[in-house]
């Protein structure tokens, strides 16, 4: 009927998804002039009969067809019986997502067109020139896992060893659903994701605070009539244990989705630390020390969200999540002291006990608001963030002579409790108005509150002080206060057919302040203050683009200035990690840099669209680059304190490219690899260093279909030694694999091992006039992974009126529509 094979249909189908769109409207009855109820609306393939999407319209007449391709032309047939069929073409592009095609009257006639069904096998990633989508529910090797899974499988990104995302060499913003959270990526089951949005230098509609881009983690939400959703429990090795349930529903104009999970597991992990002190060039001592570390962790939480289309053109939104965070460790630490002519001077013995409690709330009201003339429309929404953390820690430390006699000021004792509170609200409006065919204004304005209550008391027991005694050096608290206020425009014009150019700027407003409460303490900065500092308050962006007629295309060029602002950790002076030679602790009187990035971005199509290319040259010049430092503890030359500071500048160029390869259905190839220089430096009063260097990382992904119910993967990473401002990061490289095999339509079993051969770990050298320290740890261990989904559901047009006895299995990425 189609007039090709199936396989080749669904090829066809699939190459046109990239990315997806969408229209709406109104049926109206030409006998009696009412919204037309059951019309079938049914969207083709201009110049074929290939059917790429359809629905029912509503009660009110009204419809919406989503998940449309982007770039061939298209023909909407919409009919009923006893009218006759109404046709009209269209064209979505990647400029009109959306489109309205308003009030449309069917007249009376006898005949009948009969939708057909289409399914398409996702890609695991789609590019654009601007931004990457990657698809979670592809990637068998993040089931049962985190979004800390997720992310280190996306290509162009890599995760650190406290969880966080970097992205050429700079963290990004992460947003959940387009905006900020306070869950963490830890916090987030991969099983709720339904994509990750990759954008390496965002407009001025996003925020300045994206020097490293913006990863944005898209939940899973259900967009066509029906039900569905699906139950999965996890087993593995380490006593690991995963469960969780969600469902999605839609009934006319409501939506529901409901979700819990649990999450646990334990990691016993190791690392080392070397040192050689040294005074004006000359060796003075050697340190070295083995930590083997047990760490436990358990999750749960869920969420909620309710969808009222008030309108085919109003939309109001509701979500609310909560998440709950468990943390237990143990480590124990065993030194050794030399002096420089390697004679033993001391042994050393710690042991560490911590446990945190994290909680999260978030709630969102949105409302969104689309007026007859297309691509018009205004947004606006509200969102509220709270987290609450709780830590109790000890570290007792041992320190035993040469002879094996316990030191005259051993043992010393230390009990770090803390507690921390942080609410945020946010409020946002974005306007979009299109100015004939070729002009687009948009503007908007948001507000953000964020306020931190947060302290940390230190009491020390040893022979030297006493017993329970407070350590002010390393007793904190405070209270941070962050508001930001910011508007920005932008204006999109088309030069012509094939170029357009897009211009705008960004203006926010900051004060930042940090009082430590008990020290008659502050730190603090604005931008503006008064007329002082306007330019750090001032954000251009420019894009020009320019693409290919039937083809995906692209080049843009483009510019912008960016602000990155510390986040928690490297603004909390808790300690975070302490041995007896190191604490880690945060600098509450860190200041924002500021950035200026270009990228040249290219997406070339090849191979008849079976294999894609993006290959982007960057570059980016940071003032004040926020970078660690270490330096010796000034109450204890011994012990090196690692903390965060601002240094001069930083400088870096590189060149990422991204491969994409389909030879055949059911194969794809994902290589990713990017080369990078940097040149950072730190101030004259904090030695006036100097670091450069070049650094390359490079990413595989392979998935095969093997059999009709049987998949595999291997998923690859190397990165190199990456230059710091002290000295380099360690070369890590690991590799995971995953097989799934569906035991029937609805029920799936994938087998994943992480980290094979047991390579994945962090660390760096710290090269400077006092010493020479090279340490590494490890986030997790190797585990081997069982875990079973099962999916349920259907999709109809209604969940209480049943039209045909045709059932749609759940996941299979078409819709059903009846006549």
């Amino acid at each position: 009927m189609l007039g090709c094979t199936h396989n080749a249909r669904e090829a066809r189908v699939a190459a046109w998804r990239l990315p997806s769109a969408k229209i709406y409207g109104r049926v109206i009855d030409g006998e009696t002039h009412k919204g037309a109820e059951f019309t079938t609306v049914t969207v083709f393939l201009a110049m074929k009969d290939t059917v790429v999407g359809g629905s029912i319209s509503r009660g009110t007449g009204e419809f919406d067809v989503e998940k449309l391709p982007v770039g061939p032309p298209l023909r909407v047939v919409i009919s009923f019986i006893g009218f006759k069929p109404y046709e009209q073409r269209v064209q979505l592009t990647r400029e009109r997502l959306e489109m309205d095609l308003g009030n449309i009257t069917l007249e009376p006639d006898v005949t009948v067109l009969k939708a057909a069904e289409i399914t398409g096998e996702r890609s695991t990633m789609v590019m654009q020139v601007d931004r990457r989508v990657f698809n979670v529910e592809k990637d068998l090797s993040t089931q049962g896992g985190t979004g800390v899974d997720v992310m280190k499988n996306v290509p162009g990104l890599s995760v650190d060893l406290d969880g966080n995302v970097e992205m050429r060499g700079a963290r990004p913003q992460i947003l959940v659903d387009g905006r900020p959270s306070a869950m963490t990526l830890e916090q987030i089951p991969a099983e709720d994701i339904e994509r990750v949005e990759v954008i390496t230098n965002p407009s001025v509609a996003f925020d300045a605070n994206s020097t490293g881009g913006i990863i944005n983690v898209v939940l899973k939400k259900n967009t066509k009539p029906g039900y569905y959703g699906q139950v999965q429990a996890g087993i593995g090795t380490n006593r690991r244990y995963q469960g969780g349930a969600n469902i999605n529903m839609k009934e006319g104009r409501w939506g529901f989705n409901l979700s819990y999970n649990y999450n646990t597991g334990e990691n016993v992990t190791d690392g080392t630390t070397d040192r050689v002190d040294r005074s004006f060039g000359t060796t003075t001592g050697f340190f070295g020390q083995d930590t083997r570390s047990t760490s436990t962790r358990l999750m749960n939480g869920g969420r909620f969200g309710v969808d009222w289309q008030m309108s085919n053109r109003n939309l109001l939104t509701l979500s609310a999540s909560t998440r709950g965070h468990n943390n237990e460790g143990n480590d124990l630490l065993k030194s050794t002291t030399l002096d420089a002519e390697r004679n033993l001077l001391n042994t050393g013995e710690q042991r560490n006990t911590s446990m945190s409690d994290n909680m999260t709330y978030s709630v969102q009201l949105a409302f969104r608001r689309r007026t007859p003339k297309e691509g018009r429309e205004w947004t606006t929404d509200l969102s509220y963030n709270r987290s609450e953390r709780t830590s109790d820690a000890e570290f007792d430390q041992y320190t035993y002579s040469s002879d094996g006699d316990q030191l005259s000021y051993s043992p010393r004792l230390q009990d770090n409790i803390g507690e921390s509170q942080n609410d945020q609200l946010s409020w946002q409006l974005d306007y979009a108005d299109p100015i004939g065919e070729r002009n687009k204004i948009e503007w908007g304005l948001k507000s953000n509150v964020k306020r931190d209550n947060s302290f940390l008391d230190v009491y020390v027991t040893s022979p030297l002080v006493g017993t329970d005694v407070l350590d002010s050096s390393l007793t904190n608290n405070y209270h941070i206060t962050d508001i930001i206020n910011a508007a920005y425009v932008n204006w999109m014009h088309k030069l012509s057919d094939h170029w357009s150019f897009q211009a705008g700027f960004r203006f926010e407003q900051t004060w930042f302040e940090t009082e430590l409460l008990g020290k008659d303490i502050t730190f603090s900065y604005k931008y503006p203050d008064g007329t002082k500092n306007l330019a750090k308050a001032l954000f251009p962006g420019i894009y020009l683009s320019r693409k290919w007629d039937g083809s995906l295309r692209e080049v843009q060029v483009n510019f912008s200035r960016k602000i990155s602002r510390p986040n928690f950790w490297q603004i909390m002076p808790f300690v975070m990690f302490s041995d007896s030679r190191n604490v880690r602790i945060g600098n509450p009187a860190l200041a924002p840099e500021l950035s200026s990035l270009a990228e040249v971005n290219h997406l070339l199509p090849f191979m008849n669209s079976k294999a894609t290319w993006f290959t982007s040259l960057f570059g980016r010049y940071t003032q004040d680059v926020i970078t660690s430092f270490a330096s010796p503890l000034a109450s204890d030359t011994t012990v090196l304190l690692n903390t965060f500071i601002n240094g001069s500048y930083s400088a870096s160029a590189g060149w990422e490219n991204i491969l994409k390869i389909e030879p055949k259905q059911g194969l794809q190839f994902t290589l990713s690899g990017t080369l990078q220089w940097t040149d950072v430096a730190l101030s004259g009063t904090q030695g006036g260093l100097r670091n450069q260097g070049s650094n390359w990382n490079t990413k595989a992904m392979v998935s095969y279909k093997v059999l009709k119910d049987w998949s595999v993967q291997l998923n690859g990473e190397y990165e190199s030694a990456r230059i710091q401002a002290q000295g380099r990061s360690l070369p890590q490289y690991s590799l995971d694999a995953s097989i799934s095999h569906d035991f029937t339509k609805k029920l799936t079993g994938v087998l994943s091992v992480n980290d094979m051969f047991y390579t994945r770990r962090w660390g760096n050298i710290i090269d400077t006039e006092q010493l020479y320290q090279e340490s590494f740890r490890r986030r997790e261990m190797r585990f081997v992974r069982f875990t079973l989904t099962w999916k349920f559901g259907e999709q109809n047009t209604s969940l209480f009126r049943r039209r045909n006895n045709q059932r749609q299995e759940p996941g299979s990425g078409g819709e059903e529509m009846g006549p």
